[in-house]
């Protein structure tokens, strides 16, 4: 098992600082830079999506979402947690950062749907059971590939059903694009950007007993992601 608590660590001290304002401004809806803007509209479309993938899901399975469960693996501030709570998921929200889980905590509050969520700080790899459903978005793109791996293997572990992510494609483009990125006012920088290939990610995937579906390019501006579908496999 590769060692990746100090890259860990990084990440946590960055979503529990600055980063936190950062997000927080990206997710919401206060002013913000055009280069913000575009991953704003970028994220808030690969939600839209995913949110489309899970109700073809639950809808193609015939349950009922009040008797599931759903792992939002690095909730951020809670966007899709508070989705899935007002679709009847019972939800895990688990984030490496406190004040992202504080903010996941007072936003499902808000919604009024805080009895169906339990937010829980700590890593995703040490989160124990399954779930119906697990999502991790915009996570895995801060993992270089031994760490994307291991996290793979254990979100893919705990999934009974259906399980969304993101992860960064490699692309020449998506490479010139993250270095002239770090050309950029430091305030407008985004932590680094970790691309992986889509057969690694496959592979990864599919050594875990589940079946990759779908795989969408999400894209605007500097906002590049592939979303993707994965179906657990019945053995």
């Amino acid at each position: 098992m590769t060692d990746v608590s100090q890259h860990k660590q990084q990440l946590r001290d960055y979503f529990d600082g600055d980063g936190f304002q950062r997000w927080s401004a990206i997710y919401g809806e206060a002013e913000v830079s055009r280069v913000r803007r575009t991953i704003r509209v970028g994220h808030n479309r690969m939600l839209a999506r995913a949110e489309a993938w899970l109700l073809e899901w639950v809808s193609a399975t015939g349950r009922d979402p009040h008797t599931l469960n759903a792992l939002d693996a690095g909730c951020g501030t809670g966007v899709f947690s508070t989705m899935l709570a007002q679709h009847g998921f019972s939800v895990t929200a688990v984030d490496i950062a406190p004040q992202m889980t504080a903010a996941t905590a007072e936003r499902v509050r808000a919604a009024g749907v805080a009895q169906r969520v339990t937010c829980l700080t700590g890593d995703i790899d040490a989160v124990a059971g399954t779930f119906d459903v697990v999502a991790c978005f915009d996570v895995l793109i801060h993992y270089p590939q031994p760490a994307f791996d291991q996290l793979i293997a254990h979100l893919a572990d705990c999934t009974r059903g259906l399980f969304l992510f993101t992860y960064a494609p490699y692309e020449p483009l998506l490479a010139a694009m993250h270095w002239i990125g770090g050309f950029f006012p430091r305030a407008n920088r985004r932590t680094e950007i970790q691309m992986i290939r889509e057969d690694d990610v496959r592979r990864a995937v599919g050594a875990h007993g589940l079946h990759v579906g779908r795989i969408e390019p999400i894209r605007s501006g500097f906002y590049h992601v592939n979303l993707v579908e994965a179906v657990h496999v019945e053995r």
